[in-house]
């Protein structure tokens, strides 16, 4: 899925969800930068580390408590509601052989 249909995909899922258009304004603005700042064009790209790596990299950044805290809201919303990504989902392969090294694209 592009970006564009990314983003597209997060409006329908945050309105579906009831929530305020000024909390999907928001939540867009966190997913976009994440998406620009790593150069992520589409959602294959996207791993769960990448946002344990970004919300790290934000803290060094001083922002308040509440602003990484919705960062990381917007993007787990990102993964679970609207790619659907679970977690465990992504490390499938660690018990089939283990010991023996996989590239996944």
């Amino acid at each position: 899925m592009r970006q564009s249909r990314m983003l597209s995909n997060y409006r329908t899922e945050f309105r579906r969800a009831g929530l305020p258009y000024s909390k999907e304004a928001s939540a867009l603005r966190w997913v976009r930068k994440f998406l620009n700042e790593l150069s992520i064009d589409h959602a294959s790209q996207i791993r769960h580390w990448q946002i344990d790596y970004y919300i790290s990299e934000l803290k060094k950044q001083e922002l308040s408590y509440d602003e990484l805290l919705h960062a990381k809201s917007s993007l787990r919303f990102l993964m679970d509601r609207v790619l659907k990504i679970e977690k465990d989902s992504l490390h499938h392969y660690e018990n089939e052989n283990p010991g023996v090294f996989r590239v996944t694209g």
